[in-house]
């Protein structure tokens, strides 16, 4: 008897529209799909419905689907695989959703009270966002001055960890005294560096009395616990666009362990190099994987990342409370 080989069709998310809420259709779809996320009810690489299947079991427009899609997509929380579909992704940005679910359970509460006044959903949505926009109005603005290559992106740790938008400012354009850069960087409430490099930013903006913390970063636990988990004398390959990435890779690991062999390339190298085989371990930067996929086992590719230190992160935070509570008064 022939075995069938039909696709499963996705699952249809148990999603809710209101149109009489004051939030767009767009957005109430995008936020119930990161709370499906926290939930649980939508896993990493689980696959999402067509746009044209969706909008007409909510019966709304496909437009507002795709700009759904789109918006996800280009903030990290789905991708796209085409002629396969539309994915939650599996990323550190997803992972980090689940730390929500405290918060959810909070507006969960709130919202309950909010009900014995009688309150609709709407209702709710509204005077919150009204809330949150008061609120943020004193929202803190903090620079980051990047000394490190590309492969490092310590912008996207700290928004993680600090809950808000920082820009990264590259030390080259302070260097040159760049107009924009300089403007940014001095409106700033906090400017964050590298602690070997809080005063090499002390000299690019002499003028200035803004405050500047310093942190350390180091590659996360997972590659820490992978790499130690290696026999002695394995062999590590760190690949980067650039050579000086895959230097810093490779220098921030050495620094940790030196029991194996690491070699550090450019993709251009690494793309030509015939032996691959012969290393245990390829560590690229977070933007190479899906190209390094097709040179490299799944079980032997890992992605660098970083955490920031520990203690560092405190004195971070604890300031950014402090500061927080000054632009209040």
């Amino acid at each position: 008897m022939p075995v069938s080989t039909k696709i499963k069709e996705p699952v249809l998310p148990p999603i809710v529209v209101d149109p009489g809420s004051p939030i767009t259709m767009a957005a109430q779809i995008t936020e119930q799909i990161k709370l499906l996320i926290v939930l649980g009810k939508l896993q990493p690489n689980q696959v999402l419905p067509p746009l044209a299947r969706l909008a007409e079991h909510l019966g709304i427009s496909n437009s507002t689907i795709t700009a759904v899609y789109n918006e996800l997509i280009a903030s990290g929380y789905l991708v796209a695989h085409r002629g396969k579909g539309t994915f939650i992704a599996d990323s550190p940005l997803v992972a980090q959703l689940t730390n929500r679910k405290h918060f959810y359970d909070l507006l969960g509460e709130a919202f309950n009270a909010a009900s014995q006044f009688g309150i609709t959903a709407a209702e709710f949505s509204a005077a919150a966002y009204a809330k949150a926009a008061i609120q943020d109005c004193h929202k803190l603005s903090v620079v980051f001055v990047n000394f490190f290559p590309d492969t490092i992106d310590i912008t996207q740790s700290l928004q993680l960890e600090t809950g808000l938008s920082v820009q990264s400012i590259d030390r080259t354009k302070l260097q040159a005294q760049d107009s924009q850069a300089l403007e940014q960087t001095l409106a700033a409430d906090l400017i964050v560096t590298s602690i070997k490099n809080i005063w090499d930013v002390a000299q690019l903006i002499p003028s200035s009395s803004k405050e500047i913390i310093g942190i350390d970063v180091n590659p996360n636990v997972q590659l820490l616990s992978r790499i130690s988990a290696l026999s002695r004398n394995a062999k590590v390959l760190f690949v980067s666009p650039v050579q000086d990435g895959s230097e810093v890779m490779k220098q921030m690991v050495d620094y940790s362990i030196n029991h194996i062999k690491s070699m550090a390339v450019t993709l251009k190298c690494f793309q030509k190099t015939q032996k691959l085989q012969e290393f245990d371990l390829v560590i690229c930067s977070p933007p190479l994987k899906n190209q390094l996929t097709q040179y490299v086992l799944d079980d032997k590719l890992m992605t660098f990342g970083i955490a920031i230190d520990p203690l560092n992160l405190l004195v971070l935070q604890a300031r950014l409370a402090a500061i927080g509570r000054e632009k209040l008064l």
